[in-house]
């Protein structure tokens, strides 16, 4: 019966989340910025972000634009990573051309296609420095998209998972979406690995589990995308459609 019928994998529910790996001369500059604010307390004072995140971790601070507007190939992979979003292939066709719910949108409007989305800002970047009993609880962002850069993973969380005698987590991120049912995955676990960066829509509920390994830190980059809109064109396309 197996060759007899072909059988495909159809995903046209769920949320997508993108992967990548950024190079290693971008992870040496954006460390070396967030080593100099850390080890200035008037800096890291200046630099704080911690009382605008849900985050119970005592080292948070924002990542300036003049530093960012230095690092342009960042920068660049910020905006490939939006643009690769949105793309159809992405998708999985073309025909899924609309976006509900993006921030930018014009008031009372549920979906805008893709032709009127022009590019994208990058909203805010910070340094999220994690030590031992640290933690993300759950949590979304602001924006359309958010993401997550992973600078340090302490060595020891290897030998954590290896202790831990349930469901191992220590460090890991982990998002959620929907809730559990039957031939559906509602959550992804992930442990991270320096030069890695997921991008996911700043909707998605997503936390940071704990660690216990003493004097290490697990560093990441966190940043929030909003996508420009051109509204003029699409307010006269609108009013063209009604009087037609």
């Amino acid at each position: 019966m197996e060759k007899q019928i072909k059988i495909e994998t159809l995903l046209p529910f769920g949320t997508i989340i993108l992967r990548t790996t950024i190079p290693t001369y971008i992870l040496d500059n954006l460390n070396s910025h967030c080593d100099e604010i850390l080890a200035d307390p008037q800096k890291l004072k200046d630099c704080d972000y911690s009382s605008e995140l849900a985050g119970n971790v005592k080292r948070e601070f924002k990542i300036k634009k003049k530093f960012l507007q230095k690092e342009e190939n960042f920068n660049n992979i910020l905006r490939v990573m939006a643009r690769r979003m949105i793309d159809g292939d992405v998708r999985g066709s073309f025909d899924s051309s609309t976006f509900p719910y993006l921030r930018n949108a014009p008031s009372n409007t549920t979906n805008i296609h893709r032709k009127y989305i022009t590019g994208c800002k990058i909203m805010t970047v910070w340094c999220v420095s994690q030590w031992a009993g640290d933690f993300n609880p759950l949590h979304i962002h602001s924006g359309d998209l958010s993401g997550v850069l992973y600078l340090k993973v302490p060595e020891g969380l290897e030998q954590e998972y290896k202790n831990e005698d349930q469901h191992p987590a220590v460090g890991d991120i982990q998002f959620i979406s929907g809730m559990p049912q039957a031939f559906n995955r509602d959550n992804m676990q992930v442990s991270p690995k320096v030069g890695e960066m997921f991008v996911f829509p700043a909707w998605l509920h997503h936390t940071a589990y704990p660690f216990r390994t003493k004097d290490q830190e697990r560093r990441s980059i966190s940043f929030n995308i909003i996508y420009d809109i051109d509204l003029e064109k699409f307010k006269n396309d609108k009013i063209l459609a009604e009087k037609e």
